[in-house]
């Protein structure tokens, strides 16, 4: 079993911007940057075309770590206190199960646990401290050592 944490910062409409200012700011490099367009499309809830180019998730090398970086959620509020968060990853979904039944326990549940085109489990939660969790299962152990599925 394999268990990573890393950074993650939410941006409100301006990923692609820290992603270049970070790339000369921090000399990141960029893994893999990927849009909400790029994900398949959800015809009861289509996406408006200006938010297609948004960044859904991106991975940048920083020396030895890996930052994360992407927009807001569309629909999902941006305040102060949820832009720095820590993604945990697994590549076993009964690890990402038992964290996210742990950490919602008095905490606050904003994406429940579920499935989704990327991962076989996926949630967000507030612990009873005011900490962001990003949990999210990858099916193989180097997914989750890189943060993501696949490089583009």
């Amino acid at each position: 079993m394999t268990v990573q944490l890393t950074t993650f910062l939410m941006m409100d409409g301006k990923a692609k911007q820290a992603i270049a200012f970070y790339k000369e700011a921090l000399e990141a490099n960029v893994l893999f940057i990927q849009t909400y367009g790029d994900a398949p499309e959800d015809p009861e809830n289509p996406l408006p075309a200006n938010l297609k180019e948004l960044v859904s998730h991106a991975v940048l090398k920083v020396g030895m770590a890996n930052i994360m970086v992407a927009d807001r959620e569309p629909g999902k509020p941006h305040q102060s206190g949820n832009q720095v968060q820590i993604c945990i990853t697994t590549d076993e979904i009964e690890k990402t199960r038992k964290f996210y039944e742990l950490l919602k326990q008095e905490g606050q549940v904003e994406t429940p646990l579920q499935q989704t085109h990327f991962s076989p489990g996926l949630a967000v939660v507030t612990d009873k401290f005011g900490v962001v969790f990003q949990l999210v299962t990858m099916t193989t152990e180097e997914a989750v050592i890189r943060g993501h599925q696949k490089d583009r």
